[in-house]
């Protein structure tokens, strides 16, 4: 799977984050930003990588996906089907359909909400590096669908 960003720009993600350039990681990286509007389990990313990178193990794509989450550079979001992975965007609020696991990404745009998230996370110093908010439900489709 060939990334649409330059090399120069993940590596240059994983170095502002002190993260080791693997080929596993930038592979795993490239893949979760690319996503754009899917969000991605641990599987779907081990069985799309897998096949350009034979010696990949699930440990890794778990290991690895742990450490990009936590260095705010992909999102973890947990859903009523497990946990998912995507791009971090702007504050965000997650659209996810309990009935057929479907997840939109909604930006708010509102100075408001930003406003509110950077005094919270201005509380002790707090450095915020991504936002979002998971409300769950139905879609459309699932909720004009004949129960």
């Amino acid at each position: 799977m060939k990334s649409s960003r330059p090399a120069s720009e993940l590596l240059e993600l994983l170095a502002s984050r002190g993260l080791a350039a693997t080929t596993q990681r930038v592979a795993l990286l490239a893949a979760v930003l690319d996503s754009h509007d899917r969000h991605l389990s641990a599987e779907d990313l081990y069985r799309e990588l897998s096949r350009e990178l034979p010696t990949l193990s699930r440990a890794t794509v778990y290991n690895n996906l742990a450490a990009l989450g936590n260095a705010g550079l992909i999102e973890k979001l947990e859903t009523p089907d497990g946990s998912r992975y995507g791009p971090v965007a702007r504050p965000h609020v997650n659209l996810v359909c309990t009935a057929c696991g479907s997840i939109a990404d909604v930006l708010v745009g509102d100075p408001d909400l930003e406003a509110l998230i950077a005094r919270a996370a201005g509380t002790g110093g707090f450095q915020a590096r991504s936002v979002s908010l998971s409300v769950n439900g139905l879609c459309s489709a699932c909720a004009a669908a004949p129960a």
